[in-house]
């Protein structure tokens, strides 16, 4: 008998997996709404704000590992997802900081006044039309930024003049400038729409922009820069880098202690010696003309606690108030306020060179670098969320290390702190909440960041991940899909 046509083999379509694409477009798009009612204001202090930052987290938490272990989106839809909070971000004015009113006045004093805001304080301009905006706790205070910063500044409100919209898209749309640029040096050093995840959904990143354009993105970017520069041996520009970064926050130094280690450990002396003398030189040579002002008003800033700093219990037991919140002015500095400062000092600096020390094992000096500015966010008796922005550009990869995630967690709890109500109360849910946030994870954090410190290994950034991402080739070259 004759055989009829020969039949096709069919393989049966294999059913897509627990996470894949739809379950992973759902988590992006339902973690990009959560953090998009978050800048633009909505529940600005309950707990149902609180609850948005958790939810957000771990929307943001979960793409990053899901995208880690079987790559299945690539970069499009992330970018967009970033892009679109971003234009939120730069849509609306600032909702849980004043900080871009006070950059705007320290600018103003130099661009219309012609004084300096080491010498001045923004109460000695009350008819500036922006004086109102400034928050009443910085309207007695001179600029805590360096001279970079505030020329910067300067430049700014000089291009702006008396409009306040162009003054806040002013700040707002360089600090989001900043973001992309981490970003894309993310993108181009790891191929890994994970890493691109990991911190560019995370909540902290769209509060940095809308909140005033915070600057502590573009010291991130340096520090990004500069641990890229190391790589490359070149410790002259590392360290002009760093300096520059410097003259906005003088904390930014910790990354060079990130350097030093490293190169001691690798035997790459040479350019930690380097990267040492430039990074100085530059902060000398910017801050020497403004030396005097400077030292006064920073030797008599910040001497208190912020919502989510380890020493807040120790802050309660000694003061009786609750996280910086109780206290009618809490930057008006104690004693005992002092004694914190000063121990909150000391455990930074163990805790940078403790942890860098350990990391800079490593081939690439981003662990060491990331661990010490790290060490401030978690440690510090005054500290920010955004102020993980320093840590966490250095920090991205395709894996980020046990360490990283500690100051990615620590950055979303300090978020949560600030969301808070603003008075607290007796009621059983706000001292759960109050509690746990501001006392207790804290604490478990630093622990944490200790315990993941003095663990690491010798694994450090990737040249390649270990799984490109979809529509990445291996050169780097993203194909159509």
């Amino acid at each position: 008998m004759g055989s009829g046509p020969a039949q096709e083999a069919t393989v049966p379509e294999r059913p897509e997996p627990v996470g894949g694409r739809p379950v992973r477009r759902y988590l992006i798009l339902g973690a990009t709404a959560v953090s998009g009612s978050l800048l633009v204001g909505l529940w600005r202090h309950s707990p149902i704000s609180v609850l948005l930052v958790a939810v957000s987290t771990v929307g943001a938490a979960t793409i990053a590992v899901l995208e880690r272990r079987t790559p299945r989106l690539g970069p499009r839809p992330i970018v967009a997802a970033i892009g679109l909070l971003f234009v939120v971000a730069v849509s609306v004015a600032p909702r849980t900081s004043n900080d871009l009113w006070s950059y705007t006045i320290y600018g103003r004093m130099v661009s219309v006044y012609g004084d300096s805001p080491y010498d001045k304080v923004p109460v000695d301009f009350r008819s500036d039309p922006f004086f109102a905006n400034v928050s009443p706790r910085w309207q007695h205070r001179g600029s805590v930024y360096g001279p970079a910063f505030v020329g910067f500044a300067a430049a700014g409100t000089a291009l702006a003049g008396d409009s306040p919209l162009a003054t806040r898209l002013f700040f707002q749309l360089t600090a989001a400038a900043a973001a992309i640029a981490v970003l894309w040096l993310i993108w181009r050093r790891t191929r890994s729409a994970a890493a691109l995840a990991w911190l560019g959904l995370h909540p902290l990143l769209g509060p940095v922009i809308v909140n005033g354009g915070h600057n502590d993105i573009a010291i991130g970017l340096a520090v990004l820069v500069a641990a890229m520069l190391v790589r490359r041996r070149r410790g002259w520009a590392a360290g002009i880098v760093l300096g520059v970064a410097a003259l906005i926050k003088l904390t930014t130094m910790l990354a060079l202690v990130g350097v030093v280690l490293w190169g001691w450990r690798r035997r790459e002396r040479r350019v930690a010696v380097t990267a040492t003398v430039a990074a100085t030189a530059v902060l000398v040579i910017g801050y020497l003309p403004f030396l005097g002002g400077a030292s006064r008003v920073l030797t008599g800033a910040d001497k208190t606690l912020t919502p989510a700093s380890p020493f807040n219990p120790l802050g309660a037991a000694l003061l009786g108030h609750d996280a910086w919140r109780d206290i009618p002015q809490p930057l008006v500095p104690n004693d005992t306020l002092i004694a914190i400062f000063y121990a909150s000092l000391v455990v930074v600096a163990v805790l940078a060179l403790a942890t860098a020390w350990r990391a800079a094992q490593a081939r690439e000096p981003e662990g060491a670098i990331g661990a010490a500015t790290g060490s401030y966010t978690v440690a510090a008796e005054y500290s920010f969320p955004w102020y993980a922005g320093w840590a966490l550009p250095v920090l991205a990869d395709h894996e980020p290390t046990a360490l990283a995630w500690v100051v990615w967690v620590q950055a979303a709890v300090m978020l949560a702190a600030l969301k808070l109500p603003i008075h607290p109360s007796t009621t059983i849910l706000d001292t759960t909440l109050r509690g746990t946030i501001t006392y207790a994870a804290p604490i478990l954090v630093l622990i944490a960041f200790v315990v993941a410190g003095l663990r690491t290994t010798r694994h450090g950034w990737t040249d390649r991940p270990s799984h490109p991402s979809v529509g990445a080739t291996p050169g780097g070259i993203t194909t159509p899909r």
